[in-house]
């Protein structure tokens, strides 16, 4: 079964008809140098809302059509899975997720049912979070929430529970290993930590969770601290990493790399755009990537890109397979709309989309480990094992 992995920061996350739209559904007389086609289109809105006006027993909620009209007006774009439209909370919601902030405790939840059988599974504890200066742990178990049981509780409902504004604090009841614990936590707006690093034996090991704004600068601090810690080799691990901000990727990968290679390759509608290198490289350490099938659009880019400039061994399972980006367009009234309006290849012109990275080295995990990800103990990791023998017999 399908698990079901949600952020709480917590935080939520373009045509002309469709603002057109919002304003003349009630206004058809306001509607002008537009074409008959498009007249008719909004016409027929005007018609159902006459008829809700006058025959329905319920009440109507306008901005909640507004809302479903705009949304399922951009599934006509039907190969763009992609594609989305934001309410104004949404879009507002998804811009700070993006640049690395969030207002919440900072937990990633996960569930493999809609309805919670013992309480809802602590997935990842998000580093810099609230929850982690709490002391929450990945692998805790939140069985109740402001005197809420979430035993057998819809999961849905459970995650709004832990939705609010910043400031506002949440009561939970925690079963860790059998133990319960209380913690109270506080809603704040906090910076994320998208880079963790350490020293492993000789080597440095750096994760990368999300190519959000403020990765790049973390990615920096960690490859000097390690430098300087004169470690052998690297192992860069984008495991789980579901992508993020092209140019954060691009400046990362930057650093690893001589001066004027291809990065990417950026294919538009019309236009074509390739981003080189520049003289920005920090070290040629050896390293290795580990990857995984939850390793998406970012983190394919910066796994392909090396692996096709340096020869950089990917080692793991296959990743997700998503070699296209999108734009996001505001609107107006504060909402905005998602589309895909590029593609992406590597400097071997490799099409990776719907297909994903073949790892050069393929080690397969537990699947136990699919739900405890982030409490695997390292003899359970068989992939890291597998990249330090790796990255110890190119060093030796």
């Amino acid at each position: 079964m399908k698990k079901k992995l949600t952020t709480i920061a917590i935080t939520a996350v373009v045509t002309a008809i469709i603002c057109t739209l919002v304003f003349n559904v009630c206004f058809p007389e306001k509607i002008k140098g537009i074409s008959d086609e498009d007249a008719e289109f909004l016409n027929k809105f005007h018609t159902l809302k006459g008829y809700i006006d006058d025959y329905a027993i319920y009440d109507f909620d306008e901005k909640f059509a507004e809302d479903s009209a705009h949304l399922y007006y951009m599934t006509g774009l039907k190969d763009d899975a992609f594609a989305y439209y934001f309410t104004k909370e949404e879009l507002q919601d998804y811009n700070t997720e993006t640049q690395g902030s969030f207002v919440g405790i900072g937990i990633n939840v996960m569930t493999q049912t809609t309805v919670l059988e013992n309480g809802l599974f602590i997935y990842r504890v998000i580093g810099g979070s609230p929850a982690e200066a709490a002391g929450l742990q990945s692998g805790d178990v939140i069985v109740e929430a402001d005197g809420v049981s979430f035993v057998n509780y819809p999961y849905e409902d459970a995650v709004d529970i832990l939705l609010d504004e910043e400031g506002t604090t949440v009561q939970l009841k925690i079963n860790r290993n059998g133990e319960e614990i209380d913690f109270n936590v506080t809603r704040k707006l906090f910076e994320q930590v998208n880079v963790d690093f350490k020293v492993i034996g000789n080597l440095g090991y750096i994760r990368i969770h999300q190519f959000a704004e403020n990765a790049d600068e973390q990615f920096q601090t960690a490859l000097n601290t390690l430098l300087n810690m004169n470690v052998n080799g690297i192992i860069y691990d984008v495991r789980n990493n579901p992508g993020g901000e092209l140019q954060t990727v691009c400046n990362m990968i930057d650093m690893l790399i001589p001066g004027g290679e291809e990065i990417i390759v950026i294919e538009y509608k019309n236009d074509e755009e390739i981003i080189y290198s520049t003289k920005n490289r920090i070290t040629d350490i050896p390293h290795v990537v580990l990857l995984n099938g939850d390793s998406a659009s970012g983190s394919e880019l910066f796994s392909s890109s090396l692996r096709d400039i340096l020869g950089t061994e990917l080692i793991g399972t296959q990743s997700f397979g998503k070699g296209v980006g999108q734009t996001t367009f505001p609107l107006k009234d504060g909402s905005g709309v998602k589309v895909t309006t590029f593609k992406y290849l590597t400097k071997s012109r490799t099409d990776y989309n719907y297909v994903g990275l073949v790892p050069d080295y393929e080690i397969k995990l537990d699947e136990k480990w699919d739900m405890e990800f982030y409490t695997m103990p390292f003899d359970e990791d068989l992939q890291l094992q597998k990249a330090i023998e790796v990255l110890n017999d190119k060093i030796n």
